[in-house]
């Protein structure tokens, strides 16, 4: 009986010590470091990609990041490279990051890789969009903040119906309200909402601005992964390479 209760000791730490945050380096497709947190949950879940303002650092969505870990969704926030890669645009390097953060993500235990959530905030809603457009079948709700975005960006979202938006802006940021509201009207999914919120910040300062949006934010994320969770279930296939080990604790999301 004694060894029996300290074989599960064991398994318990063990699973205790790969929960929590984690600092990390990840390398970029040319070879670049990326710095990164990584928030694991200590039970199977949904992945979820932060990009966060260009003036602030990784650490500033810890509290909303925690949050999101707490409800079993394994989560990541990077710093962004100061500068283009060798014959790549800013455009395409950022996007080549994101990826391979993304895949950094996904390699992890427990992550499953059917069901993605992805939140940008200012400079982060376009990257957050491309990144998106990038992992269409797998993204089921992205929340954009006062970042613009163009044409080619809103057109994805119009013809994918899968993706669910949720955007928001505080008024005094003059023109972040009418940056996002066209991305969220163009979506035809029917959980996509416009939130205006009055000296809430900017971008994903938001979430530190205004509690009750950063409750509405997390409760709709759960949501929306939640549904693409009973969507795939109830979907015949074949399970994939990216679908949770067979015996994982299933995640609350």
């Amino acid at each position: 009986m004694r060894r029996i209760l300290a074989v599960i000791g064991i398994v318990a730490q063990l699973v205790v010590a790969s929960s929590g945050v984690h600092d990390v380096r990840i390398s970029s497709f040319d070879g670049v470091q990326l710095a990164a947190t990584y928030y694991a949950p200590s039970t199977s879940g949904p992945a979820v990609v932060l990009f966060r303002n260009c003036d602030q650092g990784r650490a500033s969505m810890n509290g909303f990041a925690g949050k999101l870990a707490a409800r079993g969704a394994h989560v990541i926030v990077y710093d962004y490279r100061v500068a283009e890669a060798a014959g790549r645009s800013w455009r395409e390097t950022r996007s080549g990051d994101a990826d391979r953060v993304y895949d950094w993500l996904a390699s992890q235990p427990g992550v499953d890789r059917t069901r993605l959530g992805v939140v940008g905030g200012s400079c982060g809603v376009a990257l957050a969009l491309d990144f998106a457009a990038h992992h269409a079948e797998q993204v089921r709700g992205i929340v954009i903040l006062s970042g613009p975005s163009d044409a080619a960006q809103r057109a994805f979202i119009a013809r994918t119906p899968s993706i669910g938006v949720l955007g928001a802006a505080s008024v005094e940021e003059g023109a972040a309200v009418g940056y996002v509201q066209p991305v969220v009207a163009a979506s035809t999914n029917r959980a996509s909402r416009m939130v205006v919120l009055r000296g809430a910040g900017h971008g994903t300062e938001i979430f530190k601005g205004s509690t009750s949006f950063e409750a509405t934010t997390l409760d709709w994320l759960d949501e929306r992964l939640a549904a693409a969770r009973r969507e795939w279930q109830l979907t015949p296939h074949s399970p994939p390479s990216s679908a949770p080990e067979a015996g994982t604790p299933a995640a609350p999301l």
